[in-house]
């Protein structure tokens, strides 16, 4: 069997502690807020950062907003440096593995760029980038597969990874409108009229890296009806994990597992997803991420 060592970065979810126990290398992305550095995982955990950006939110001051023209400060993500790809690479070669890189994809961050740079740094050793073209609980579960399965050659473990991209599948309910108008992918008006009428986007991540509203249902009960008609169509490829995910309310997520229980081939754990694209989607989001027996196309 091939000895490989998987190398991902912080926005998959997976903690420090369960990198341990996965053998996996988890690197941090740095979160920036209010002119504050922090190490994801690492400096502050991600029930920290999120009830420290949503509730400095909920108390800033009239003025505070009027200032910001309504608009709270902004959550910064930076990319995992070379360096500590390089030392990561390096260590797995050392230890007698080959490194298999696995980031979040390329569209949404540098840092797939980051980890081709390291590999050209150490240019005569045998390391593999591979663009996961998605990201969050899409990555942990492709890397839950990696590390449970037993593949013979590295070409099985690139071909398989090949395939997941093409067969991941990701949907997401936000809870509340007002973030996607924050991060500019609705008006105020709209916002303001959505969440009125209690209107919950279903949104796709396709291998674009679009973050992709493919359907607007009246309250979360009929997005989450809307979700199982979405992956029937699409069914779970049952040789392969999953899982659902939430930023903030796990009632929300639980919700959204016993509306898809009839579609699920067995149970499967409920975590709580990165800051690093979860504090952009707000509190209470709701996701479900799999690996289809179908390939999954590009949204329109």
């Amino acid at each position: 069997m091939v000895k490989f060592r998987v190398i991902t970065d912080s926005s998959c979810g997976i903690s420090q502690e369960e990198a341990k126990k996965l053998g996996v290398v988890v690197l941090p992305l740095t979160l920036s807020y209010k002119g504050k550095d922090y190490k994801d995982g690492i400096d502050i955990s991600t029930d920290e950062f999120y009830k420290m950006v949503f509730e400095d939110q909920k108390k800033d001051s009239i003025l505070a907003q009027v200032k910001n023209h309504f608009k709270p400060e902004s959550i910064k993500t930076s990319m995992v440096p070379p360096l500590e790809f390089q030392r990561a690479m390096q260590e797995a070669i050392d230890d007698g593995y080959i490194p298999v890189i696995l980031p979040i994809s390329s569209v949404l961050s540098g840092t797939y760029n980051s980890a081709n740079i390291a590999r050209d740094i150490l240019e005569d050793e045998e390391i593999y980038v591979c663009d996961s073209h998605t990201a969050l609980g899409s990555v942990k579960v492709m890397i839950k597969r990696l590390v449970s399965h037993e593949y013979e050659t590295i070409k099985d473990v690139l071909d398989d990874i090949q395939y997941m991209v093409k067969h991941i599948n990701f949907y997401s309910v936000p809870d509340t409108l007002e973030y996607l108008y924050r991060g500019g992918r609705l008006s105020r008006f709209s916002a303001t009229v959505g969440n009125i009428l209690q209107l919950k986007p279903v949104i796709q991540l396709d291998r674009t890296g679009k973050l992709t509203p493919i359907a607007k249902q009246r309250g979360l009960k009929h997005a989450f009806i809307k979700i199982k008609e979405c992956v029937s169509n699409l069914p779970i490829d049952k040789e392969y994990p999953f899982e659902f995910g939430y930023s903030t309310e796990i009632k929300n997520v639980e919700g959204m597992k016993e509306y898809l229980k009839e579609v699920l081939p067995i149970d499967c754990e409920i975590n709580q997803i990165s800051p690093v694209v979860g504090a952009h989607v707000g509190p209470g989001a709701s996701a479900f991420f799999y690996i289809s027996t179908k390939e999954v196309p590009d949204c329109k």
